[in-house]
């Protein structure tokens, strides 16, 4: 009885052993996909963190280089003097070193929300594209994430329906 107790003890050691993977093993077959976090996926395109605010969170990025960027609800921040309005999804192209086709981002210039349409960091610089109209900024200015300003309103974005 006590053979039969310790034979099946055993047997269950070796199918526990073969069936349940170790941390080692799941290290070492690569473990679960971990995406890169929204700051992390600035970097590796060389952009500044500073371009988001921190309520910028999750994301879906393609082979193409196409994306779509959602935050936690829309946003309105201030940054280097001007109002930027954040819609609940942002959309555009990345690619290093730059930004295109962008949705879901504007700027209050005057009186008006005016569409951000493409960001190029180049030479110490970031150039924001309004349409036509480009305004260069020095990098060395976008060190921190925007806040989002309490009970400010979002304007309405072509890419938050």
């Amino acid at each position: 009885m006590v053979r039969m107790a310790a034979a099946a003890a055993s047997t269950f050691l070796l199918i526990a052993a073969l069936v349940v993977p170790t941390a080692s093993a799941a290290e070492s077959a690569g473990g679960p996909y971990d995406p890169p976090t929204v700051p992390e996926l600035m970097d590796r395109f060389g952009l500044p963190r500073a371009l988001l605010p921190a309520t910028a969170r999750r994301y879906l990025l393609h082979d193409d280089g196409s994306f779509q960027l959602f935050l936690d609800g829309g946003c309105v921040a201030e940054a280097g003097g001007y109002r930027v309005g954040y819609g609940v999804k942002l959309s555009g192209a990345v690619a290093p070193g730059r930004a295109t086709g962008l949705g879901g981002v504007r700027v209050r210039v005057l009186f008006a929300w005016v569409p951000v349409t493409a960001v190029e960091v180049a030479g110490g610089e970031v150039t924001v594209s309004l349409g036509p109209i480009k305004k260069s900024f020095p990098a060395a200015g976008f060190k921190s994430s925007p806040r989002c300003i309490a009970g400010a309103a979002t304007p309405a974005t072509a890419s938050d329906g």
